[in-house]
């Protein structure tokens, strides 16, 4: 238990970092507000396009689009968060302290991930719970989406399971800001983009050449929505199986992730780069 401590108060750090500069309740909803837009805003384009295409509306592609739009919001606010973290602690001397103690900074990186990630599921689960009952008068049809103990169980079983996965990008983009100098800012947002892609979130990745569509279709990303889907949307898929592929492939980001990070902070620790201040 000890050794989770550091885990825990880097993890109430990035919490108190993200939302205690108001009141919590307002910093949650106004966090709501991206993943609500981002959700009503793909909806009813497809909406839209349907009308005005000839393509018969699906209630069920709309149910589809929707849950992969709101939960490819809550993986895309997570994913900036170790590049930011270390960059932050650069420019104001805080991760300098971290940095010289005996321990690793790995759990500075996934203290603060996971921080970001139990933020992230409220205010997704929310803007989705909202955009549901918004589209459901906007389109005048019921979404096929249903939401029961059993369902919200394996929901709650599925952003869990992505949870390694998310530790295995946030590795892979924190050792990258041990060193940058330039564009730590951004990269995120490039990942986050290659993401709504490569992630099932928007449209199947069998609409992608191969070989990107088999690569994608293994992502744990594209199975942890595919999984929530299978929880959600009656007949969306397997939910036993995306679990399985969503916990193998996250195990595998996670342990490649750490290697690198450790190689990463390895030579950092040798080189001095984090007293060079160069973010």
């Amino acid at each position: 238990m000890t050794s989770l401590r550091p885990l825990f108060a880097s993890a109430w750090m990035g919490i108190q970092h993200d939302i205690a500069w108001t009141t919590p309740a307002l910093s949650v909803a106004l966090r709501a507000v991206a993943p609500f837009a981002s959700a009503m805003t793909v909806s009813i384009v497809y909406w839209f396009g349907t009308k005005n295409s000839g393509v018969l509306f699906s209630p069920s592609h709309l149910a589809y689009v929707l849950v992969g739009s709101a939960l490819y919001a809550h993986v895309a606010s997570y994913a900036w968060v170790p590049t930011v973290a270390i960059a932050e602690g650069k420019n104001l001397s805080v991760f300098p302290h971290i940095y010289l103690t005996s321990r690793s900074t790995a759990f500075y990186v996934a203290g603060r991930l996971l921080s970001a990630f139990v933020i992230s599921t409220i205010t997704s689960m929310a803007a989705l719970a909202l955009a549901y009952y918004a589209l459901g008068s906007f389109v005048g049809a019921p979404i096929p989406i249903g939401v029961t103990l059993s369902s919200a169980a394996m929901l709650a079983g599925a952003l869990l399971a992505n949870i390694p996965g998310a530790l295995g990008l946030g590795y892979l983009l924190g050792a990258y800001s041990l060193y940058a100098s330039k564009f730590e800012w951004s990269l995120p947002g490039y990942v986050a983009g290659l993401l709504m892609v490569f992630s099932g979130a928007l449209f199947p990745t069998s609409t992608l050449p191969w070989p990107l569509s088999v690569a994608a279709s293994y992502l744990p990303f594209t199975q942890f929505i595919a999984a929530a889907r299978g929880a959600l949307v009656a007949g969306a898929g397997d939910y036993a199986m995306s679990m399985a592929l969503c916990l193998v492939g996250g195990v595998i980001f996670l342990a490649g992730g750490l290697l690198v990070y450790f190689a990463s902070e390895r030579k950092a620790r040798k080189d001095g780069v984090i007293d060079r201040r160069l973010a």
